[in-house]
């Protein structure tokens, strides 16, 4: 099953083919596997890595 996941701060949402790319991303690259929710989702034909969302950093907005 395909991965998808999203960064507990910044809601950047990131999908992987499988949950051992999506745990190696998180922890390499994403400050570690606590900063992200996992979620399995459907299989698709996306690549690895590909996002789902921006990959620019926009501030949040708190109000």
């Amino acid at each position: 099953m395909a991965c998808e996941i999203t960064h507990r701060v910044t809601c950047q949402q990131i999908r992987f083919t499988h949950r051992d790319a999506a745990e190696r991303y998180a922890e390499i690259m994403g400050g570690g596997v606590h900063n992200w929710i996992f979620t399995t989702v459907p299989d698709t034909n996306t690549p690895v890595g590909s996002t789902t969302g921006s990959t620019e950093r926009t501030p949040a907005t708190h109000q």
